[in-house]
């Protein structure tokens, strides 16, 4: 184990495990990659939300919208560039 995880108590040990082996079973049965990436965008809306709500991070769902924000800026001008280089 890493040493941040050595250093949770039991319980939150326990509930990371949890955490783990629900996202771990639900990944098993996603058959495409846009179930994938619909799957990682809730896992990541649950923990802004978990984060949220205990005041833990306040800025949590906004921190994954500006992550979100700048991954699709990156692809747009990924594509434009793309479509500059082949005349579409």
């Amino acid at each position: 184990m890493n040493g941040t995880v050595d250093k949770l108590t039991p319980e939150a040990l326990r509930r990371l495990q949890n955490l783990a082996r629900t996202w771990n079973e639900r990944t098993q049965a996603v058959k495409d990659d846009a179930q994938f990436a619909k799957l990682c965008f809730d896992r990541a809306k649950a923990a802004a939300r978990r984060a949220r709500r205990s005041q833990r991070n306040p800025r949590a769902m906004y921190e994954l919208a500006e992550l979100l924000a700048t991954w699709a800026a990156q692809q747009e001008e990924s594509e434009a560039r793309w479509h500059g280089g082949h005349g579409s």
